[in-house]
Formats: structure tokens, sequence, C-alpha cells
């Protein structure tokens, strides 16, 4: 399947398997012809159930769904999103498409040079177009950063090779860069801003626990209006929450919901101020800890623990 314009062909590679799954989800959507379009698929597909082989049954309709993906116009939204960013059409020369395991397995990921895509993308998304060239156009808003030399991304950051950057500040880093792709996307016409700006804003502030709702909407302001962070930037904000929150907000004496637990020093996402008879009995241990600081949920059933028995310890 060939695209061609202004740049050179770009080829789409859809793995069957996909295919398959995408238009029997199309076609029950309703799709642009509804059950017309539905009985005609399956009138073409019933000739296939009569081939004896059943390997040669299965590669028979593998090559039929990528026929009807390709009648169906599925691939639109991908080739159209792909047009919007010259960087990304004037490099790439095939994109690999294939089935997510679920949304956490999505993504687009590219070579460095740009010249290969792949893309992971979950069936269910087929049934509506405009979902479906939403997710792209975000997704590679992602990819388009990462070709950009002075974004400075790092490939491999998330492996175990930085051992320092834990799931939750993964998770973290992740939330900030959707907040900057889906403010570029705005800018440029292609993303209802308030609704995604609303999303997003509640999503940081879940990051953001003990910090002022001005100093919130300030960090999204900065991520949003502000010029692209670089990706060392991103890693140090997710790391330390606070480092972001005093660029945008001089002054908040806030403190962010830490990565460790000021006591154990576990590293988890679960790190929150504790209930008041449950701060008391840690204060009594560690004077200098306070309630802002968190701790994390086996340091809190500890404690919580040893107040039942009249002890800490």
């Amino acid at each position: 399947m060939a695209a061609t314009g202004a740049a050179p062909p770009l080829t789409l590679r859809i793995d069957p398997a996909l295919a398959e799954a995408a238009v029997e989800r199309a076609l029950a959507s309703g799709g642009p012809m509804g059950s017309e379009a539905l009985a005609g698929n399956r009138r073409r597909a019933e000739p296939l159930y009569g081939v004896v082989d059943p390997a040669e049954r299965r590669a028979a309709f593998g090559r039929f769904a990528l026929v009807e993906f390709e009648t169906l116009g599925l691939a639109e939204p991908i080739l159209r999103a792909i047009a919007e960013r010259p960087t990304v059409a004037g490099r790439v020369r095939v994109a690999l498409v294939g089935e997510a395991r679920g949304r956490h397995d999505e993504g687009i990921t590219c070579e460095p040079r740009g010249q290969h895509l792949g893309i992971r993308i979950e069936a269910s998304r087929f049934g509506d177009p405009g979902a479906t060239l939403a997710w792209t156009r975000h997704a590679l808003g992602h990819a388009e950063d990462t070709l950009d030399p002075a974004f400075g991304f790092e490939p491999g950051w998330d492996e175990a090779g930085r051992s320092w950057v834990v799931a939750a500040a993964q998770a973290r880093l992740h939330r900030l860069w959707d907040v900057s792709v889906d403010g570029r996307l705005a800018a440029t016409g292609h993303l209802a801003a308030e609704p995604a700006r609303r999303r997003h804003r509640a999503a940081i502030a879940g990051d953001l626990r003990g910090v002022s709702e001005a100093a919130i909407d300030a960090v999204i302001a900065r991520l949003w209006e502000e010029p692209r962070p670089a990706f060392h930037d991103l890693l140090h904000w997710a790391a330390r929450p606070i480092a972001l929150v005093h660029i945008a907000a001089p002054g908040e004496p806030g403190l962010p919901n830490p990565d460790r637990c000021p006591l154990c020093g576990f590293a988890g996402d679960d790190v929150f101020p504790p209930a008041a008879s449950v701060a008391v009995l840690v204060q009594a241990d560690y004077p200098a800890w306070r309630a802002a600081h968190g701790l994390c949920g086996r340091c809190t059933d500890r404690y919580r623990f040893a107040g039942q028995l009249g002890g800490t310890s």
C-alpha cells in the first residue's frame, strides 16, 4: 500500500492480523456504508472458507483482510497525520503497522534516520476514523521530537541501565511530554485545546500533591504554551517535580509527592501524607519529619499497626 505526493512514496505495511481485526471493528461500528458494507464483506469472504488446507486458508484470509483494509480506507487517518508533519513525511519511506497488546503498548517508534516508522495501535481504534487520526497525530508528535537533534532524545532512557529512573518517574515523564506535544497540536488547530488541557491538568495535579492550584496552572502553562523543553529537562523534572514547580511558579512552597519514602528510602509512587494519628507516631521517632514529606504504604502500615500495639518498633 503506497501513498504518493511531493515527498518520495511512503509504503504502509499492515500486519494481516491487525488488518483483520481492524476491518471487523470498522464494519461492526457501522462504517461508511453500514450494513451494506458488512454484507459485501461477508459475500467476498465466503469462497475462502472452501480452501481445504488450513495454512492456505489462513494466508488467504490474511490477504483478503489487507485488501478490505485498503478498500475501507482505514489507513487514511494514519497517512493524513503523517502528511501533516513535513519533517516526518519528508523522511519516512516505510511504516510498519501492527496491533498493540493494549493501550499501554501503543506508540510510534522510528529509527534514527527516520526512514522507518513502527506503529503499534489497538485495532479497536479503527472503528472511529476521528479517534484514529487524533491518536496518530499525538503519537507522531513524540516520534517527531525524537528525530530532532535539538530535543536530545536518549534512546533506551527507560531501560534497566538507568536504574534511578523508577517506574513512577517514567510515567511522570510521559505525562509531562504529553502536555508539550498536545500544546503544540492545539496551536496548529489539530486538537481542541480546552478539553485536552483540562485532562492534562488533572493528570499533572496528581503528581503535584501539596502544590497550590495556581502553581499547577503555572506548570501546565509552562509545558503547554512555552517552547518545547529538551529531553534532559523532562528527565530532570520527572525525577524531581519540585524543580519544574520552582521554574514555573517561583516561590511556591509546596512539596510534590516524592519518588522515595523519606523513612525507608523505598522507590515507589505510593508516598503520601499519612493520617494525623500515624504522623504523631512518626514524628516521635523522626522529629525533623513532617506529614507533608509523606510515607510509603509499607511504613504507613507499620506505624499504624505499631500504634494499635502501643509502640513504634
